[in-house]
């Protein structure tokens, strides 16, 4: 296997493990955002923060899985 494959499979690596770490990461936002929504329905300012950190995520998620595709 040539140098720029072993990059290439590399940096193919890193990406997966970027998306997995965007998962979780979501998965721990959603969590709260139920929380809030359940015990704080008040905090709308931090709900919307909430909220568009996740659909932020979500769209690096997609912009990773092109790159690896």
């Amino acid at each position: 296997m040539n140098k720029k494959s072993l990059e290439l499979l590399k940096q193919e690596e890193e990406t997966k493990e970027q998306i997995i770490d965007y998962w979780k990461y979501i998965k721990d936002l959603e969590a709260e955002l139920e929380f809030l929504l359940t015990r704080e329905p008040n905090e709308s300012k931090y709900i919307a923060s909430v909220r568009d950190q996740i659909d932020t995520l979500y769209k690096q998620i997609e912009k990773s899985e092109s790159e690896i595709n």
